[in-house]
């Protein structure tokens, strides 16, 4: 009997991460790979720019940005 290869299921590459606000403290969940600029539902302050690929984090979305895994 020939034993089959596994083959495995490709993971993506983007994901969704959360970010808190530093002017509001709001806490705002995106997606790393928009295609427009993220802004806060507060307050409406810029929190990450897109740059054709991954968004870059601007200061005011903070230091502490999570990565939501929902597996």
């Amino acid at each position: 009997m020939v034993r089959k290869e596994r083959i495995s299921v490709p993971r993506p590459k983007s994901e969704f991460l959360s970010g808190t606000c530093v002017k509001c403290g709001t806490e705002n969940v995106f997606y790393s790979n928009s295609t427009k600029e993220v802004k806060c539902k507060q307050c409406g302050e810029v929190l990450a720019y897109n740059t054709g690929g991954k968004v870059e984090h601007s200061e005011s979305l903070g230091a502490e940005v999570k990565r939501l895994d929902y597996t």
